[in-house]
Formats: structure tokens, sequence, C-alpha cells
């Protein structure tokens, strides 16, 4: 509930108020191409919404519907309103656990009318023009936006904490923020003013709170359906422009935590908290307590003006260091404790107090022989000659298992690499019924790709993303310092009040390592050396001479 002695509370409830008197604002008009185009981005789901159609009616009209339905949309774009049955959805519970969940084991699945998606859709493309044209971004957000990728946020979180632990004084704190059902508690004079600040254009900003306003849902079981239940706060789940809206609403976040690295995607918030070089790591575990303290008081002022709770009992914080049993700072959010953590999956990736990936390449292997198991059983009723169906099944579901590992590939040990390695020509024996052959002669007999030529082709992709992104900023710096740490000249260590052979910075330059460094190193190796089971025929006519010609 807003705090009337809260200043911002009072200026977002006026700025609402003053939208809510304002008259309808006539937008832009709505052009035949720009309803073309997300009538064709449609997904042809067969789902019932609550006004009875779905996206596969939607995509079987004749396409001289469109000029129609650019008609009632321009309707709407002239009065700048939405229409009211658009605003109420079809809500159906999945269970999360067994068939007889308890209430917080269920997984609320909302539909909103077809139609009016299809309206929304084309305002959603048209505030995010608006935010490119102006800007409206941070480099710590990757989630929810067009050219950024999860990958990036792992990456930079990950060289960063590497590059820290490097030097055995330097520990780095991180806390991982969970905001306690982030859409569902988003506050609408908080999300307006965020927007009004941002200086969004008047016909855009009314139109956003009139299309948050009058919001209801239903509950669908079978063929029963509740009343309708209004909704007073969050976002509209199942709506495309929900996300962008979030993302807006804590856009000013990162600004709060600025003196600290923060990396967000979507809604999952990590602040790095890392030590001095020329600090003992006692004294840096004192000074990583103050400054997360002060971190926390930032969060919390933050969290108090938008009212975005936190779940502390679901935010944790991970000390990574290269010591023995080392003290932990204390963290508290509101005069509570955040726990403490060896180990925290962020992002899908496993990070650990030493940044050791064993347990995140065994989770994953794990669900890789999952995989194989049911192969076994599907590729039983497909003949070897059928090999092309064979190796999409392989392709399409256990491939991707591995290019989770490839993020963080130069990571890992020479022998969690073997392992990998080994796990991948499993599958291919599987697929292409080579029982008992060793990884290299399974290779050369199925003539595919090893796992290094995907990775190869992976990272070549992702290099060039990684030097253009803009959320790739931390990622260069980590890159730029790692450059500075091992190159020859030694003048920074001057500006720290390092003399010339001080063992702290000395240690950092031999121990630190990175994955550009290590990725030129794999490059100039693997370049000679690409796709040669697949097209190179000499290990072939090998195999053949030996097996086949050569006398017993």
């Amino acid at each position: 509930m807003p705090n009337m002695s809260n200043e911002i509370h009072k200026q977002a409830i006026e700025i609402f108020e003053n939208l809510t008197h304002m008259p309808q604002m006539p937008l832009k008009a709505i052009k035949y191409d720009e309803v073309l185009r997300e009538w064709l981005k449609f997904a042809p789901k067969k789902a019932y919404d609550s006004a009875g159609t779905s996206a596969f009616l939607l995509k079987k009209l004749p396409i001289e519907y469109v000029a129609t339905i650019t008609i009632l949309f321009n309707r709407c774009a002239e009065n700048g309103s939405f229409f009211h049955a658009g605003k109420i959805a079809k809500t159906i519970c999945l269970s999360k656990e067994g068939m007889y969940p308890p209430e917080h084991k269920l997984r609320p699945i909302s539909l909103l009318p077809n139609l009016a998606k299809w309206f929304e859709r084309i305002m959603h493309s048209r505030i995010l023009q608006w935010c490119h044209d102006y800007n409206i971004a941070v480099d710590e957000q990757s989630g929810f936006m067009k050219g950024r990728r999860l990958q990036t946020r792992v990456l930079a979180l990950t060289e960063n904490l590497r590059l820290t632990v490097a030097a055995c004084n330097r520990p780095a704190l991180t806390i991982f923020v969970d905001f306690q059902s982030a859409f569902d508690n988003m506050w609408h004079p908080a999300l307006i003013k965020s927007l009004y600040d941002m200086d969004m254009p008047l016909p855009l900003l009314k139109w956003v709170h009139t299309w948050l306003q009058n919001r209801q849902l239903f509950i669908s079981y079978g063929d029963a359906n509740s009343r309708n239940i209004k909704m007073e706060v969050g976002a509209p789940q199942g709506s495309v422009l929900a996300a962008t809206l979030f993302r807006m609403h804590v856009h000013l976040l990162p600004k709060l935590l600025s003196r600290f690295n923060t990396h967000m995607f979507a809604d999952d918030l990590a602040i790095t908290i890392t030590g001095s070089l020329e600090k003992r790591f006692s004294h840096n575990i004192k000074d990583i307590e103050q400054q997360a303290d002060f971190a926390m008081k930032q969060l919390e002022k933050f969290s108090e003006d938008v009212i975005l709770p936190v779940n502390v009992n679901k935010t944790k914080a991970l000390l990574i260091h290269s010591t023995v049993a080392p003290p932990h700072p204390k963290i508290k959010f509101k005069n509570q404790n955040v726990d403490h953590v060896k180990s925290y999956k962020y992002l899908g990736v496993c990070i650990s107090t030493k940044l050791g990936w064993g347990t995140f390449i065994n989770e994953r292997i794990k669900k890789i022989k999952k995989v194989y198991n049911a192969m076994k059983i599907i590729l039983m009723k497909i003949p070897l000659p059928m090999i092309n169906i064979r190796k999409k099944i392989f392709l399409a579901y256990a491939l991707p298992h591995f290019c989770w590992l490839f993020v963080n590939w130069f990571h890992y040990t020479d022998n969690q690499k073997i392992t990998i390695d080994h796990t991948y020509c499993t599958g291919l024996r599987i697929v292409y019924g080579l029982h008992g052959w060793d990884d290299i002669t399974t290779l050369t007999i199925s003539r595919e790709k090893s796992l290094p030529d995907y990775l190869y082709i992976y990272w070549s992709r992702l290099k060039i993303h990684l030097e253009k992104s803009p959320d790739a900023l931390a990622f260069q710096q980590s890159w730029t310092e790692y450059q500075i740490i091992t190159g020859e000249d030694n003048t920074w260590y001057k500006t720290m009040g390092f003399r010339k052979n001080s063992f702290f910075p000395r240690r950092l330059g031999e121990r630190a390592k990175h994955t550009l460094a290590d990725l030129q190193i794999f490059e100039n190796i693997h370049k000679q050396q690409h796709e040669t089971f697949k097209k190179n025929t000499s290990y072939i006519n090998m195999f053949v001479y030996k097996f086949f010609l050569y006398p017993p």
C-alpha cells in the first residue's frame, strides 16, 4: 500500500490521477504494413482465449481481412483507447507438483484475447522504437531487449569474479536479489511515474495508463468459469508489453547502485562487490561488509519508493574467494539477515565459492543422459537407413544441452572437457549404432562434426556479439583489465602504491585468466582442424585399410 508520508508516492499518485482525468489523446494512424507484420508473427496456437478465439483462427483469416482489422485498429487509435473486452484474461492453473497440488504449487497461465494482443503488439513496437530513438536502455540489463543475450550477462559476471579472485587477498561478494512476484506486484502509479520521468510522449503515456486500467481475470477449470476478478496491481500475464514496461520500471535501479557491478536479466538482479588489491583479505571483508550495507539501503529505498518488495528468504549472498574458511560479511535487508550459500544457480549456471564448474557440468550431463535414454527407445522404431531422422532427433534434443556448456567452456579443466566430449560421442554412437567403438573411431565412421567444431562455430558468432553489443560493456572492461594486468607495462603499480616487485599484483598477473585469451589460442589451433572428420577422407581411408584391407 502507498505511504502518504513518502514524497515519491505522493508524486506518483498525483501524476496517475492527472492522467485519469485527462481526456483521451489520439495516436498516430496505424498503417496496413504494421498490422500485416504483426499478423505474420502470430504463432498458430490453438488455445482458446476469453473471447473464444485463438491465434490459430486469426492466422487462418484470408489476407483481405487485414485491411478491415486495420480500420478497426485505427478507430481505437483515433480515440487513444483499448478494447474493453481485451482487458479480460482467461486464467488456467497448471500443477507444478503432482495431481493434487497446494495453492503455492499452481502455475497460473493467462490467455488474453488474441485480437487485443494483435493491437497491443503494434503499440509495443512503437514503444520499442521510442526507446531505441532516445536510448532508453542500460548496459547492465540483458533481458527483454533485441540484440541482448543471456550468455553475455553470465560471461560478464563470471569473468569479473575470475579476475577478482585471481589475487589471493581479493574476495568478491555477489548478492542475488529476488523480487517477490515482480510482475504481479508492479504498482501502476509508480510505473506511470517512471515513464513520465523518462519523458515518454504524452499520447503514448496516456494510452499505457488506459491499457492498465479496469483489467479483470477469471479462472477457468474445465467447463466452469469463476466470476470476474478485478486486478489493481501488476502487469497482465501473457502480454508482450508487460515485460518491456517492467524493464522501464526498474530502469533507474542500476544508477542507484552505480558504485557496484550490477547485472540484470529481466527481474534477476546480481550485485557484485569486489575487494581492493592493496588491502589484506581480512580488511577487504570488513570493507565489503560496509559496502554491502550501503547497497542494501539503496535497494531498500528503491523497493519502498516503487512498492516492489524483495523476497529476503530467497535473496542469497555468495562469497567468492581462494582461501580456507574465511569470515563471511554480515548482510541485512530491513533488519533481516541475508543467508550465505556455497553455490547459486544464476540464469541456469551454477556458480560456486571457488568458481568450480563440476556441479554445473554434472547436472547438465545428467539431463543429456536422460535424453539419450529416451532416444534409445525412439530410435528402436527408426531403422539405420533413415539416418537423417535419427540425426535430427539428436541435434534437436541433445545438442542444445551441450550449447549451454559452451558459454563457460574456457573455465573448465581439461578432464571436464574430455568428459563432455566423451558424452557427445556417446550420443553419436547411439545415433549410428556404433556400440563399442572409441571416440575417435566414432567420429571417423560417422563423419560428423566434432564437439570442438560446434564450439568453434558458437564462439565465432558470440565473439562478434561481444564486440558490438552495449550489454557486453562489463565483459569488454574485464578484457581491458586483463590486458593491463598481464601486460609488460607495470606503471599501474605506482598508481596503487605498490613497489616494482610487490607480491599481490605480481601474483595477480601470473594467475589472471580470461575467456578471450583462451579463445584466441583455441581458434589458432582449431582453425586448421575445423570439420576434419566431416570433410577430410584420410581418416576414413585409414580406418578401411586397417580393418578391411590390412592382412591379418
